[in-house]
């Protein structure tokens, strides 16, 4: 059985995508079970012209699979990945030791709903969670 994972106050888990603008720099975390899933999101990220030098992947075995080139890709968890927030850092390691494909995008103002949304695109294979 697994154990239930506490929701950290400083996160908000964003089943509808949208995020109330802000000019402070955040972090959109998409949470994925499958590589393909990740790829089809960096993609979309990359179609829509969003630079992914502001874009981190946290996996497993990063190596296994081929991703864009200027990604940086991390196969173990880096705990300055959420700055000061601890509870985040707890909340997604607990996630990351589970298998799951972290994607990490930094985001600020109008960037947040649109990454947000492309992140989250694909509603049964994705979580979006909003870091501040």
């Amino acid at each position: 059985m697994k154990a239930s994972l506490t929701l950290p106050a400083s996160l908000s888990y964003n089943p509808s995508r949208k995020i109330a603008s802000s000019s402070n720099p955040s972090q959109i975390v998409g949470v994925f079970s499958h590589h393909r899933d990740v790829k089809v999101a960096l993609e979309e990220l990359t179609e829509a012209g969003y630079p992914i030098s502001l874009v981190k992947l946290i996996a497993r075995n990063c190596q296994r699979h081929s991703w864009l080139p200027e990604i940086s890709t991390y196969d173990s968890f880096d705990d300055d990945a959420f700055a000061s927030n601890r509870a985040a850092q707890n909340f997604f390691q607990k996630l990351f030791r589970r298998g799951k494909y972290l994607l990490l995008v930094a985001a600020s103002g109008q960037e947040l709903n649109s990454v947000s949304s492309i992140v989250g695109r694909r509603r049964k294979h994705s979580e979006v969670w909003h870091c501040q």
